[in-house]
């Protein structure tokens, strides 16, 4: 046991401390990353892709009419407007949800209703909402010079009625529908130099981001897990007095040692007459060691040593017999 004068003290270690400090930091980090992706980068990314998907689709309808006095193909037309259906399901959300399943029906009927009223609902409503959200968020006064930039929601609007416009037209015969089209081709072009790289997410992304999300709860646990433990105390006095967390044994109340997971995890526990055990983690407490050996010692002395070490068994070999006790053996 310890020596006549002496206290084996036992705290929260050092290095315990800093790897919940460093997993807690990487956790927090990875978690807020993946709610940043999940609700700003991946949408802003399947945004961005519908908006070139329209421009695309815009591109294989117009310009063939434009450059090659082609007549309008009906069926590019129909997917062209399908893919603005598509980018306004994303900017626009549950608002007009009714509206593009309507329009989702007029537009496999084929009828001319589908195209006029998208421009309808951009011009008239999508867009002017656009340009007042921008104005709040700028606080811009009635009547002032709204600046919008070439990726804000109003720009693009803008570009798309242009080119849904566009669409409308169905010959070059009448007026100025080549000036239309071209002028929305100008549009669609502009705004492909702006997302025209843009890749569309893949399946995984945010199955991917709900696993960095779910470390932050390991944020508290870590974090809870250090102010508890910062908080125990383990301590053996001299005269063999034990104080554990909450708790004093006398050497009468301590009455056995468990050492099955000391080798494998550092682990042992204290057992009290009562019963009840008390863990004791070298792991998580430096010095533990030092209590948990002089115990284990001085119950089990052939077994380990006050280090908390297993004994070394003697292995040395026998000594050989005496050789005049040896039988002889003839020749």
């Amino acid at each position: 046991m310890t020596d006549e004068h002496s206290t084996i003290e036992a705290h929260l270690a050092t290095s315990y401390l800093i790897r919940s400090i460093i997993v807690t930091i990487v956790c927090l980090v990875l978690g807020v990353w993946g709610i940043w992706d999940y609700v700003e980068i991946i949408p802003r990314q399947e945004r961005e892709f519908a908006r070139a998907e329209v421009c695309r689709a815009f591109n294989q309808y117009a310009e063939p009419v434009v450059s090659g006095g082609e007549a309008p193909n009906e069926k590019r037309r129909a997917e062209f407007v399908t893919a603005v259906l598509r980018s306004l399901e994303i900017e626009g959300g549950g608002a007009i949800e009714s509206d593009i399943d309507g329009l989702r029906e007029a537009v496999s009927s084929g009828g001319e209703h589908a195209i006029d009223t998208l421009e309808e609902l951009l011009v008239k409503r999508l867009l002017p909402e656009a340009v007042r959200q921008a104005a709040e968020s700028q606080g811009a006064e009635t009547g002032s010079t709204l600046q919008t930039g070439p990726r804000s929601e109003s720009t693009w609007l803008a570009a798309e009625a242009a080119m849904v416009r566009g669409a409308r037209t169905p010959t070059l015969a009448s007026g100025d529908s080549g000036d239309v089209l071209r002028q929305g081709l100008l549009l669609a072009q502009a705004q492909l130099n702006l997302y025209g790289e843009v890749e569309q997410p893949s399946a995984y992304d945010r199955p991917i981001q709900w696993l960095f999300i779910l470390c932050l709860p390991f944020v508290p646990w870590y974090l809870w897990g250090v102010v508890v433990n910062k908080r125990k105390r383990f301590a053996l006095d001299a005269d063999g007095t034990l104080h554990v967390p909450g708790e004093t044994w006398s050497p009468q109340d301590l009455a056995d040692i468990d050492m099955k997971k000391w080798m494998s995890k550092s682990k042992a526990w204290v057992v009290h007459t009562d019963g009840h055990r008390v863990l004791m983690d070298d792991y998580i407490f430096k010095g533990v060691y030092r209590i948990v050996g002089e115990i284990a010692s001085a119950r089990y002395p052939a077994e380990w040593t006050d280090e908390a070490k297993r004994v070394k068994k003697d292995t040395a070999p026998p000594e050989p017999a005496d050789s005049s006790e040896m039988p002889e053996i003839d020749a």
